[in-house]
């Protein structure tokens, strides 16, 4: 009897990969090599591009599942870390790993109109039933080529908040607190805004759901989800749609809108109607928000069309920026330190846990 003997074979492990400037090769540009595990957490290796954009970069090993492994690199280009994705499993080593990098457009002291392509209010009573918490969640689109960055002293977006809103909580999502801040009634965000989509969310409080919400510059999507029970409400510009029930049994009473112009939509108090029709979602509003996915319900009978953005990217950025930050420092204290330790851990446990 002839035994069949098969060999199996070692992924190499190196990472081969490329750098792009829009759609041509980056000529000069250095690739840091970024190693996440139960013992190694941060900048490993880098190794310049060629002429023709390529890297290489050889690994400590492949990457290990059982010890939460990944590997991911990034490349500064006039100032702008760019990331490529996370390589968690043997078989990515077999593709070009590409790096997205663009050039970068200076954007004015105040900002530029950047597109709103949705926006999602949830509006969820206090236990005590004394005020309403509110969080609202937009994702922004650059249509432009180029990577929005601001000035000295500038900004690259800003957006107005309901002069009521009160308790107002940022840096969630896919940015940090220091770039997006609440200023003078209205969210300020100063973080490079590359092409394509980028999601923040923002926690307020309001006194009464009857409210005016500001929306200058127009959105293309708008819902507002409001947990029941709830008052009758009427949102001006908006129309009621099917509820959502969420897993856990939360039931969200739904108004959309697309293309929504008005400078103000307008909650205000209604008058009681029958329940609309109920679908069910099955994930929960914590888990969609924790982890920086979002559904994107459109009206009418259309079937919920979901918005896709990579937890794990977001992270990335968030542990990388961190690192670069915490190196940058000459002496920091100990409170520093132990504060950059506590923070980095806990978006390290993040990334674990993240799908």
């Amino acid at each position: 009897m002839v035994s069949d003997v098969r060999a199996q074979v070692v992924a190499d492990p190196v990472l081969r990969g490329r750098v792009l400037l829009g759609d041509a090769p980056l000529a000069a540009g250095t690739v840091v090599l970024h190693q996440i595990n139960d013992v190694t957490q941060g900048e490993i290796d880098s190794t310049r591009v060629a002429p023709d954009g390529t890297f290489s970069l050889r690994l400590p090993g492949v990457p290990n599942p059982t010890r939460g492994e990944l590997y991911f690199a990034a490349v500064r280009h006039s100032g702008v870390m760019y990331f490529g994705y996370a390589v968690t499993q043997a078989v990515q080593l077999d593709s070009i790993y590409e790096i997205q990098a663009y050039d970068t457009l200076v954007a004015p002291a105040e900002g530029v109109p950047v597109t709103l392509e949705a926006r999602h209010i949830f509006f969820e009573p206090e236990p005590n039933g004394t005020a309403w918490r509110l969080t609202d969640v937009f994702q922004l689109r650059n249509d432009l080529e180029r990577t929005l960055v601001a000035r000295p002293g500038g900004r690259v977006w800003s957006y107005p908040l309901p002069d009521v809103a009160t308790e107002v909580l940022t840096g969630e999502g896919e940015m940090s607190a220091d770039v997006i801040t609440f200023e003078e009634g209205s969210l300020v965000v100063r973080a490079a805004l590359p092409p394509g989509e980028r999601m923040f969310v923002v926690r307020y409080t309001l006194a009464s759901p009857e409210v005016a919400i500001p929306t200058p510059g127009g959105t293309e999507m708008f819902d507002v989800l409001v947990r029941e029970p709830a008052p009758p409400l009427e949102i001006e510009g908006l129309v009621p749609a099917e509820s959502i029930e969420m897993e856990g049994g939360a039931t969200y009473r739904r108004f959309a809108g697309e293309d929504v112009a008005a400078p103000v939509v307008r909650v205000a108090l209604g008058e009681e109607r029958g329940p609309p029709p109920v679908r069910w979602i099955a994930v929960g509003l914590a888990a969609v928000l924790a982890v920086g996915g979002l559904l994107a319900f459109r009206g009418g009978s259309r079937r919920p069309t979901p918005v896709r953005v990579d937890a794990h990217h977001a992270l990335l950025v968030e542990i990388a920026r961190l690192d670069e930050e915490f190196q940058g420092r000459t002496s920091p204290s100990n409170a520093a330190k132990q504060e950059y330790r506590s923070r980095r851990a806990e978006l390290i446990q993040r990334l674990k846990t993240s799908s």
